[in-house]
């Protein structure tokens, strides 16, 4: 009979609740990327995340329902001994697709910022250099979990230390711990005020500026379990209950990638929530409205991210700022060539507005601007 007592409930809530919410939301993610046909790399990289973030979630589990959680006392009891070596397998497991699923998750948000950025290269360098720290470092602690033990089946096996085994001192696990939460805190915080600054000084409605950097700043909230979690890593070298503390660590450790996951899903749910909450406007059918930036077809704003339709994604920025200038030119009302003219160009503008002339051959006023944006 499996032994799921002490926090082992509120471990298993804990997954349950926040893992159903995480692939619900990946589900509608997949969904909204194939119907508008706006896959990017960032969507590859979280839905290869969704296998260690399930692993996790399935270890973690069952790790809840054999000794994970309990207290001394609770093991015990008689035949209760024999869950304490599949609780340390379960919870030896669990540390490792912790690490693996964190980095999928903070790489998918990183490029997603990135594809956001357009052509804002020094943005994208810092946030490569974030991607490389967040990905080193939680690959080394993996590696450090796996061979800390030598034989590795000495980690959750005592009778193979009594023979000759060896394992790291605690402490030096509980080290890594604080090292690898400090720098996912740190790089939740960068990458959630980052875009905050990036839309700074863009020509944006109020509102859409708002939004979205409301909606990627949700990755304050990822940082709190991390910070939560560091509270009860001292519980590592605890001699007493030492499967109870760990209990905590698991609860506010899982949070952290789960909600990771759901907040850059929810991020890429603008289109179905338009469609659903029925917020067309007439605006939206205007391709160059002012609301959301686009990036001008110019050879001098390309970028390696494919540009994104407005409706979407958050948009891609592209703004006028300082050493940039707007020029503002008329088009031409005959042979001006119109955006379906092969002289035209994807940064014209043009709307006939009257129909027809007195003689009859569809001759009509022509409104039509270009915008031009130039370094200066």
């Amino acid at each position: 009979m499996p032994l799921h007592e002490d926090l082992g409930p509120n471990l298993t809530a804990t997954v349950i609740t926040t893992g159903l919410i995480a692939f619900i939301t990946m589900s509608l993610r997949v969904y909204t990327r194939i119907t508008t046909r706006s896959w990017g790399v960032e969507d590859s990289v979280m839905s290869v995340g969704c296998l260690p973030l399930l692993t996790l979630t399935i270890v973690t589990a069952i790790g809840s329902y054999y000794g994970i959680g309990a207290r001394d006392s609770t093991f015990a009891r008689p035949d209760n001994t024999k869950y304490i070596e599949t609780a340390y397998y379960w919870f030896f497991l669990y540390e490792i697709f912790y690490c693996i699923s964190i980095i999928f998750v903070k790489l998918s948000i990183a490029f997603m910022l990135n594809r956001i950025a357009g052509n804002k290269k020094n943005f994208i360098y810092v946030n490569y250099g974030i991607m490389v720290l967040c990905a080193s470092v939680n690959l080394a602690a993996a590696l450090y979990i796996i061979f800390q033990c030598n034989p590795v089946e000495a980690a959750w096996r005592s009778d193979l230390v009594a023979e000759g085994g060896h394992c790291q001192p605690p402490v030096y696990l509980q080290n890594i711990y604080y090292f690898c939460s400090s720098v996912n805190i740190f790089t939740d915080w960068a990458t959630a005020l980052m875009p905050i600054a990036l839309l700074w000084n863009i020509q944006m409605n109020r509102n859409t500026k708002i939004s979205v950097a409301f909606v990627l700043g949700l990755g304050i909230f990822t940082s709190l379990s991390g910070l939560i979690r560091m509270k009860y890593t001292v519980g590592l070298t605890s001699s007493h209950d030492y499967l109870y503390g760990v209990a905590n660590i698991l609860i506010w450790g899982y949070a952290e990638p789960a909600l990771g996951m759901i907040v850059g899903n929810i991020a890429t749910l603008r289109p179905l929530f338009r469609r659903v909450l029925h917020l067309d406007s007439s605006s939206s059918t205007d391709p160059h409205s002012n609301v959301t930036p686009r990036v001008l077809n110019n050879a001098n704003l390309s970028h390696p991210y494919r540009s994104l339709d407005r409706d979407h994604e958050l948009g891609v920025v592209v703004g006028v700022g300082a050493g940039q200038t707007t020029r503002i030119r008329g088009g031409q009302t005959a042979g001006g060539g119109g955006r379906d003219s092969p002289s035209g160009s994807d940064n014209e503008s043009q709307k006939e507005i009257l129909g027809s002339s007195s003689n009859g051959k569809g001759r009509g006023i022509l409104v039509s601007k270009q915008v031009d944006i130039s370094r200066s």
